[in-house]
């Protein structure tokens, strides 16, 4: 089935340009790019543990959890 989409005219850009770099039809590529989507997420959650204490900065950290906390009273 063929669904029609409205999408912003610089998003059509980006996704025309990736398509013919890729050449890929226009839902390849949006399908692509939700894998990377999912794949990236699991990555990311694969990290969680995988650092000593000893091995963390803990101004960096301090300054991530301040940024978590300030990003979520816009979210």
């Amino acid at each position: 089935m063929v669904r029609v989409i409205t999408i912003r005219d610089d998003v059509y850009s980006d996704l025309y340009k990736l398509k013919k770099s890729k050449g890929m039809s226009f839902s390849q590529i949006i399908e692509y790019l939700i894998k990377e989507k999912e794949n990236k997420t699991r990555d990311v959650l694969s990290l969680a543990g995988s650092i000593n204490k000893e091995d963390v900065d803990e101004k960096a950290e301090y300054l991530v959890k301040k940024g978590a906390e300030e990003w979520k009273r816009y979210v």
